[in-house]
């Protein structure tokens, strides 16, 4: 072999083991079947630059780079975070000895991926489904069980989708959803406070008005006068 031709091979195998952008794409816009091929072609394609079998270095890198570009890819270009998924896979190249070892190894890095995005998808979709209904019954009683039935699923499921996609407990989330609704309101309507706390689900007056200063370090008649005054002050200035 010259040393043209040991150089075209080195950089045909550097590409096969460290590029796997193909091998991510097929496994999110075709399907895992079709990443799989992928990758069982490029160990095939590596073996043969190796005289007819994938060396246990090469395999490594390849299941290695594999598990990094996924992790990456999701993150960029879908915007999830697997952060669980790439540290399980972390180990998966480290007791390979055979070619069949790094095909299975390989195969379950990319399994792995495509169920766990597969599940944060359908959280995520769930996750929507309760933010509609919230906002859409601000003004009523708003439990945990009460939102999950409405969105067909248990209500340990919500809670664990709130908690690990918002950082949130729901009984949060729904205090803050009506904060939010209580500011627009206090400064873009006429509408008396009472009025307001009711409109926004609080039960009474005074609870809406401690809730509210724990918020905002202010009663809501402080934040409303506030307000108009900034707008004002906009305007004339």
């Amino acid at each position: 072999m010259t040393k043209k031709e040991s150089i075209v091979r080195q950089n045909e195998m550097m590409e096969l083991i460290y590029n796997l952008h193909s091998v991510c794409e097929a496994l999110i816009y075709d399907s895992l079947g079709s990443a799989e091929a992928l990758f069982e072609e490029r160990l095939r394609r590596i073996s043969a630059l190796s005289g007819g079998r994938v060396p246990q270095v090469e395999g490594m890198i390849v299941v290695t780079s594999l598990n990094r570009c996924l992790y990456d890819f999701f993150q960029f270009y879908m915007h999830v975070s697997l952060t669980e998924c790439c540290w399980r896979n972390r180990v998966q190249a480290e007791a390979m000895e055979s070619d069949a070892d790094i095909r299975r190894a390989g195969l379950s890095v990319l399994r792995d991926y495509h169920d766990s995005f597969s599940r944060k998808r359908e959280a995520c979709s769930h996750l929507e489904k309760a933010r509609v209904y919230i906002r859409e019954h601000l003004d009523e009683p708003l439990t945990l069980q009460r939102v999950s039935r409405a969105i067909h699923i248990s209500g340990a499921y919500l809670s664990r989708i709130f908690s690990t996609l918002t950082g949130q407990t729901f009984c949060d989330y729904v205090r803050e959803e009506r904060i939010a609704l209580s500011r627009k309101l206090l400064s873009g309507t006429s509408l008396s406070v009472d009025a307001i706390a009711a409109r926004c689900g609080f039960n009474t007056p005074n609870y809406f008005a401690t809730v509210f200063a724990r918020y905002m370090g202010q009663s809501p008649s402080a934040y409303r006068k506030s307000e108009r005054r900034q707008g004002q002050t906009q305007l004339f200035g």
